[in-house]
């Protein structure tokens, strides 16, 4: 068994936040040696937390700990001549190095792609950036909120409302947009290190936040190339979709004693089951809800009755019955919930990892697996230049 698929690659992490190390650490969960490369003070999500007893401390970041699992850690002033000389002297022996500080960051240091190359012929440079190096939004400084909106994400967010003017389009939790781009930058960043194993060439990769949140709206982009209509988020004007609270022809999420439950009876056949699993109630002949457009039309009304029957019942117990007839038909999860989920805990998706200083924690694993590779996730996040001696001398 081999450590990962990207043995003897060696990749210096110089992000900070979460898009550059989240790429990073992608590469160090294959198999890569990873050395994070942090300015004397750490990088600054070293202070966001959270933090266990919300009691801020540099190590134990939770964030931080997240997106930098699996790596080594050193501090250099990339101010100075010395840190920069350094950073040199570790390209010499990287294959790859990424970045995600503003356009720009790199060469006025005087360590941009042409200086790295000068370092090591085929060295790959990652640098991630909000809107790429060139087009009219380049030089536009922009974060995770900004591209989540900017990209027509958030217009979708959460659900059809009664006026979208009132109820403004807001974005999802965490940091999709960045862990997005960090995706888009280890995919392209495996790319290159293909091509450096196949033809010995290195490459500068530029990856554009923005143009990677954009695919992300595939749905709409399709709709609107054959002729249909941009999402909208009027509730008059929303036919087929149902999510927090209100129900249409096709399905919709109902209160449950211990959460929630989603439904999709969207054909009549599948209407019929879903009757039959609630015994059938009095009101499953009303002609206001024997039709799939009878339903759409009384969905608000609908909603309420199917609610008075879920209220009382367990998510989990609804859905397994929905599923074993053959209805669409899940539990609304909660990320306790995910903590306990069977399947993920035969699968040993979350991977207990001993900190020096936070203790152990349980970090979400990978979604894939493979055979004749052992994926090395046990190493914690660093201290702040821990690894300064093994790795600058």
């Amino acid at each position: 068994m081999t450590d990962g698929l990207l043995s003897g690659i060696r990749v210096l992490d110089l992000g900070e936040g979460v898009s550059g190390p989240y790429a990073a650490r992608t590469l160090a969960w294959l198999g890569a040696d990873v050395v994070k490369v942090e300015p004397p003070n750490g990088d600054y999500t070293r202070s966001l937390g959270p933090f266990p007893n919300d009691a801020p401390h540099a190590e134990k970041s939770a964030l931080f700990m997240a997106m930098n699992a699996g790596k080594r850690g050193v501090t250099l002033d990339l101010g100075t001549p010395d840190g920069r000389q350094r950073l040199l002297d570790l390209a010499s022996g990287a294959h790859v190095i990424i970045d995600n500080h503003r356009l720009g960051w790199l060469d006025e240091r005087g360590i941009g792609y042409e200086r790295l190359a000068a370092a090591r012929e085929d060295i790959v440079l990652t640098q991630i950036t909000p809107f790429g190096d060139w087009g009219p939004y380049c030089a536009y400084a922009a974060g995770d909120l900004s591209l989540f909106h900017f990209s027509a994400n958030a217009h979708g967010m959460i659900g059809p409302v009664p006026d979208p003017n009132s109820d403004p389009p807001i974005r999802a939790g965490g940091n999709q947009a960045e862990q997005v781009a960090g995706m888009a930058a280890a995919t392209s960043t495996l790319a290159a290190l293909f091509r450096l194993r196949t033809a010995g060439r290195g490459c500068h990769i530029v990856v554009s936040s923005f143009e990677a949140m954009a695919t992300q709206a595939i749905a709409g982009l399709a709709n609107i190339a054959f002729g249909g209509d941009p999402p909208t988020r009027r509730a008059a004007d929303v036919r087929e979709a149902s999510i927090g609270g209100q129900m249409s022809a096709i399905g919709g999420v109902l209160p449950c004693r211990d959460g929630y439950v989603a439904i999709s009876p969207r054909e009549d056949a599948q209407w019929a089951r879903w009757l039959d699993l609630m015994e059938n109630p009095d009101w499953g002949d009303d002609p206001k809800y024997s039709t799939r457009a009878a339903r759409q039309r009384n969905s608000n009304q609908l909603w309420e009755l199917l609610s008075s029957w879920t209220r009382p019942r367990s998510k989990y117990e609804i859905a397994r019955e929905g599923q074993r007839r053959r209805i669409p038909c899940f539990p609304v999860n909660t990320v306790s919930d995910l903590l306990s989920d069977p399947h993920l805990e035969e699968r040993k998706f979350f991977v207990a990892i001993e900190h020096p200083l936070a203790g152990e924690i349980r970090h979400p694993g990978v979604a894939y697996r493979l055979s004749g590779a052992a994926l090395p996730l046990h190493r914690p996040a660093p201290t702040l230049g821990q690894h300064n001696r093994d790795v600058l001398t």
